[in-house]
């Protein structure tokens, strides 16, 4: 039998993230426009290439992606 800790994590916190979601993370932290329909397959094109999230937002979304 396992036993769990009474100070176990909540789901949210140990679940994974995919792909994408990390991706829209950055958005987030980032205050990104929405994304383009070019901007949407260029990711989807990273992604299938290996890039990493954070990379591929840096690359394909960036700075000029910020609202203020």
């Amino acid at each position: 039998m396992t036993q769990l800790s009474d100070a176990a994590e909540p789901e949210h916190l140990t679940r994974t993230t995919s792909w994408m979601e990390q991706v829209e993370l950055h958005m987030r932290a980032h205050n990104s426009a929405p994304l383009t329909s070019r901007q949407h397959e260029r990711l989807q094109i990273a992604r299938a290439n290996g890039v990493e999230p954070w990379a591929a937002f840096d690359q394909i979304v960036g700075a000029d992606n910020v609202q203020f």
